[in-house]
């Protein structure tokens, strides 16, 4: 029996506790008109990731897109192309809240936690 992907294990939403995030998948993936893999989207609180990947490149898309949402919960969103949106910081800074998020991830997530941090690395 084959086993189910990466894609097909995902629960259903992501939480960052002010908000929750849906999961969606879907084929031919494009954001601003190019092709992409995930799009996390603020206003819908979505993460729509591109259907059928291979758990090789699905990994890394979807701890991509988790970051999206933990880094704006820490305060550090913002538009690339809104230098209003440019974040100036400390190293110490930024450790902390990286630190603050996986530990955000890790207690209000934990399936999606084990899925991406313990199951995806059994041999």
């Amino acid at each position: 029996m084959k086993e189910r992907s990466l894609l097909e294990k995902l629960p259903t939403h992501f939480n960052v506790g002010w908000a929750s995030f849906e999961f969606k998948l879907k084929s031919k993936l494009k954001e601003a008109g190019d092709e992409c893999y995930g799009i996390t989207d603020f206003n819908l609180y979505t993460i729509t990731l591109e259907k059928g990947m291979p758990d090789k490149v699905a990994h890394p898309t979807i701890l991509h897109e988790v970051c999206h949402v933990l880094m704006d919960t820490q305060g550090l969103g913002g538009n690339e192309n809104d230098r209003e949106g440019t974040v100036l910081s400390t190293n110490e800074f930024v450790t902390e809240a990286c630190c603050r998020a996986m530990l955000i991830f890790k207690n209000l997530n934990p399936v999606l936690w084990d899925l991406l941090f313990v199951e995806f690395y059994k041999e």
